[in-house]
C-alpha cells in the first residue's frame, strides 16, 4: 500500500490522496500518473462542447437590422403596457360599480332569508305548542 498524498511510479493510473481518497488519473494530490494512457477518442467536431460558438461580428446592414429588430420589440412592449394601463382604467370603475351593485343584492337577499326563516320558525312555534 502507498502512503497517502505522495506520488509514486506505479502500473496503475489511480493514487490515494492525502485523505485515503482515491483520485483518477488527473489527482487532485498533485501526484503525476507515468503510465501510458490510451489516446483520447476522436470526436465529431458537430458535437464537441469545449467551446461555444462565437456569433459573427455586428457589421453595417446585420447591426441596423438587429438594432430595428430591437427597437421593434421594445416599442411594441411599451404599446402594450400603455394599452393595458388605458384599459385596466377604463375598467375599474365598472368593476368597482359592479361589485357595489352585488354587495346591496346579497344584502337584500340575506335579508329576505333572514325574514322568511324567522317566518318559518314563528309557524313551526305555533304548530308545536
Amino acid at each position: 500500500m502507498r502512503t497517502p498524498g505522495r506520488a509514486s511510479a506505479s502500473a496503475s493510473p489511480w493514487c490515494l490522496g492525502p485523505c485515503g481518497v482515491i483520485f483518477g488519473p488527473s489527482c487532485a494530490s498533485g501526484a503525476r500518473v507515468t503510465d501510458k494512457m490510451v489516446p483520447p477518442v476522436q470526436v465529431s467536431p458537430l458535437i464537441q462542447v469545449n467551446q461555444a460558438p462565437q456569433p459573427p461580428p455586428l457589421i453595417g446592414s446585420a447591426w441596423a437590422k438587429r438594432v430595428s429588430v430591437s427597437l421593434g420589440r421594445y416599442s411594441a412592449l411599451f404599446l402594450g403596457m400603455a394599452y393595458g394601463a388605458k384599459r385596466y382604467n377604463y375598467l375599474k370603475p365598472r368593476a368597482e360599480e359592479e361589485r357595489r351593485l352585488a354587495a346591496e343584492e346579497k344584502k337584500k337577499r340575506d335579508e329576505q332569508k333572514r325574514i322568511e326563516r324567522e317566518l318559518a320558525e314563528a309557524q313551526e312555534d305555533t304548530i308545536l305548542k
